[in-house]
């Protein structure tokens, strides 16, 4: 016997017709709100600007700025911007896709991610910032809240290019971002390019992963020149098998309590010069400055293998 396939009967429990706009997110400090909408079915974001900054030319102009940045860009990992339209309600807005999920900042918050979770949304996300800079688009605000996890699948959809920066545009070139997750020469107002997202992205590692703070560290450094080239260069970095980073700091914390037990004062004849002198021995292998300066050295060590 067959059955057939198909929806069970019974009362309906949606309501009839399109559902009200359901404002979602209303930015604080910034220009613009964001609203759920049912259109034919489907759920929808429409970003608009809030009402005080509707019909200003400057404000309009970084709209449509997002919405060029944005529609241009097609990837797995990335909100995906269907149109710039009109609607009587809300001026012009931005139509984007609807995405179910948790910002990462909330995840990361909740401490809900394990290891493994966390290595696949940082790999995603590279995977996004590889694509973006290969267009010659710079985020510019890179940040765990701008970064959606799917509850089905634990996808990375990288959202909000209010901030966002192509060489074509004349607009927004000074400073921007979120002090705290913004590399120096973004809120400075200098040149930033992709190098300033991969600083971002060394940021969100160094919080997400602890263990991996080589390759923040060398995201984070403060010369542009001395970070990744690009974030597939990070990804590579961290999928590397790095069992040998942790044997190297290992053996050095060994070799200080070899010689520390070796040299340790109660193992030294009775001689008062002997003695002091292992007084002195003792005393620079367990200082933690020594032992910071052989962590210094070996940290120093792993990066330029990078």
């Amino acid at each position: 016997m067959q059955d057939d396939s198909g929806f069970f009967s019974g009362p309906s429990t949606l309501p009839s017709g399109a559902r009200a706009p359901e404002c979602i997110h209303r930015s604080v400090n910034g220009w613009s709100e964001l609203w759920r909408v049912d259109r034919d079915g489907r759920f929808r974001v429409l970003k608009a600007l809030k009402p005080e900054f509707r019909g200003q030319v400057l404000y309009e102009q970084l709209l449509r700025k997002e919405y060029e940045i944005g529609y241009a860009l097609s990837h797995p990992y990335i909100c995906e911007v269907y149109g710039l339209v009109d609607m009587p309600e809300f001026g012009n807005v931005i139509e984007m896709e609807w995405v179910d999920g948790s910002p990462l900042s909330e995840l990361m918050a909740q401490r809900r991610l394990g290891h493994k979770e966390a290595v696949r949304i940082v790999s995603q996300l590279c995977d996004a910032l590889s694509y973006i800079h290969s267009k010659q688009v710079t985020h510019r605000d890179l940040k765990p809240s701008n970064i959606l996890v799917t509850h089905n699948g634990g996808n990375v959809k990288l959202i909000d290019f209010g901030l966002s920066d192509a060489d074509t545009y004349a607009v927004l070139k000074g400073a921007a971002g979120t002090p705290s997750c913004a590399a120096p020469e973004l809120l400075s107002g200098g040149v930033a390019d992709s190098s300033a997202d991969i600083w971002s992205l060394g940021k969100i590692i160094a919080d997400l992963l602890p263990g991996c703070a080589c390759v923040a560290r060398k995201c984070m450094a403060e010369d542009p020149a001395r970070r990744y080239p690009d974030a597939a260069e990070v990804k590579a970095a961290l999928l590397r098998p790095r069992s040998w980073r942790v044997v190297v700091p290992l053996v050095l914390i060994a070799a200080a309590a070899g010689l520390w037990m070796i040299l340790r004062p109660s193992a030294v004849p009775d001689a008062p010069g002997l003695q002091q002198a292992a007084r002195d021995t003792v005393s620079s292998v367990s200082d933690p400055a020594v032992i910071d300066e052989l962590f210094r050295q070996a940290t120093e060590m792993l990066e330029k293998t990078d």
